[in-house]
């Protein structure tokens, strides 16, 4: 009878990688949105930096809110295929309509237009994520297999990364200089905005044809046995809701810091090494090469320590990989502290490469944990997965803008600001993300 409910052990690859592609349009869109939309509304389209900024936030205030509804309707009605379908049709025509129409006044109307496209947009980009997050234990038959499909996760993100990186590198190429991007490129943007839809919906069809044999009755006499492998007794299961337990808001804590700290390390890098190339004179082509280049260098790096985490043997816990990357981030921020030599862009490379391994390690960890948190809870991986990435996005919004307002003006007054913000704050998140994991250390016999 066991047998019945036993997969074919040869399709446990396909479904795993078939797992990966469920959020590559997800990571598509990200990382259109973080890197070009804000160039694209006010370079591009002319709009006023507080408009474009407004809407900008607008996003990032309806995706927070929709994040614990989602989760809470995931858990509730489940069928989070469904779900993930549903996110992914939104997300499809929020994002091109965001790209698709080139105003010539920015009317209250067409502030409209946009607040309705991009809050569907960040809706359906809720929806998939929680979704896609809730399959992990769902599907997974072990500790070993949850490491996997997020490891599998997150190198599917960082590979999207660079390849809306290529995409736009490509599609913006041309004879002129980088400042001659303006209005006339209203359609270049639109182009890499449907390449990302084209490549994200085939990759999400791939994702529903690898998962159609899976049925949550099918996993679930596995999915029981698992509890002694989470070193866990009857008599610890936990029977408080998930939001009175401290181990959710260690978790929360460790995946907001990894986040936190590779979204401060992106947004600021260029600035950074804009600032340090006016001190210190260096060539423009030079610092145009530097600001292309080593975000991909922390791409690479990020992507092959992905598949060693892929590939790592079970001795080595979620806990030790999480420590490993904190440490390596702190050194990271005080090697930036100390100062980096302005002859070479050595140093600098060598800096990427270290905060690619850092976010890497600490996403991958983070994720391993919060599965763990789920099967040893007994709760809807949907609300707790909400609530995780809920103090993520609020946080991380909250850290930018403050960081924005400290600005000096005029700049000059400060002509370190971007080494000091990726110095002392990105340290600080360390050091909280130190702190959250010593707590969570102190409870290891629950995950």
């Amino acid at each position: 009878m066991d047998t019945d409910f036993r997969p074919n052990p040869l399709c446990l690859p396909l479904q795993k990688l078939s797992y990966g592609l469920g959020h590559i349009f997800n990571d598509l869109c990200a990382a259109m949105w973080f890197s070009y939309t804000l160039f694209f509304l006010q370079v591009v389209l002319e709009m006023k930096s507080t408009t474009a900024g407004f809407l900008l936030m607008t996003g990032q205030i309806v995706d927070s809110l929709a994040t614990p509804i989602v989760g809470y309707c995931i858990d509730y009605i489940e069928y989070r295929r469904l779900w993930h379908l549903a996110g992914t049709a939104a997300v499809a025509l929020g994002f091109a309509l965001i790209f698709s129409l080139k105003p010539a006044t920015f009317s209250t109307a067409i502030i409209v237009y946009y607040v309705i496209s991009i809050s569907l947009f960040q809706i359906g980009w809720a929806t998939v994520q929680i979704s896609h997050l809730s399959i992990i234990p769902e599907i997974s038959r072990s500790n070993k297999h949850s490491s996997d499909l997020t490891a599998i996760r997150y190198i599917a993100s960082v590979c999207c990364n660079m390849c809306v990186y290529i995409i736009t590198l490509i599609v913006l190429k041309s004879d002129g200089v980088a400042d001659n991007i303006g209005p006339n490129d209203f359609y270049k943007f639109k182009e890499i905005a449907l390449l990302i839809i084209f490549i994200g919906l085939i990759s999400s069809m791939l994702f529903y044809c690898g998962l159609l044999g899976s049925y949550e009755d099918e996993y679930e006499p596995l999915l029981r046995d698992e509890t002694v492998q989470i070193e866990m007794t009857e008599l610890d299961k936990p029977t408080k809701h998930f939001l009175k337990q401290t181990l959710i808001y260690c978790v929360s804590v460790m995946y907001m810091c990894s986040r936190l700290f590779t979204t401060l390390n992106l947004i600021y890098m260029p600035l950074y090494i804009e600032e340090r190339g006016m001190l210190n004179d260096m060539e423009k082509e030079r610092m145009r090469q530097s600001i292309a280049s080593i975000p991909l260098t922390s791409y690479i790096a990020s992507f092959l320590t992905s598949l060693f985490l892929k590939f790592r043997v079970g001795v080595v816990g979620d806990k030790v990989i999480y420590l490993i990357g904190v440490l390596i981030g702190l050194i990271t921020s005080v090697w930036i502290g100390v100062g980096v030599s302005s002859e070479t862009d050595t140093e600098l490379y060598s800096i990427a490469a270290l905060l690619g391994i850092t976010g890497s390690t600490t996403m991958v960890s983070s994720l391993c944990l919060t599965a763990n948190f789920v099967k040893s809870n007994g709760s809807g991986g949907g609300m707790i997965y909400s609530f995780v990435t809920f103090t993520d996005k609020l946080i991380s919004g909250s850290v930018v803008f403050i960081v924005q307002h400290l600005q000096c003006n005029p700049k000059s007054s400060c002509p370190y600001f971007y080494n000091n913000v990726l110095t002392y704050i990105c340290a600080s998140v360390s050091i909280f993300a130190l702190l959250a994991l010593i707590v969570l250390y102190s409870k290891r016999n629950l995950i």
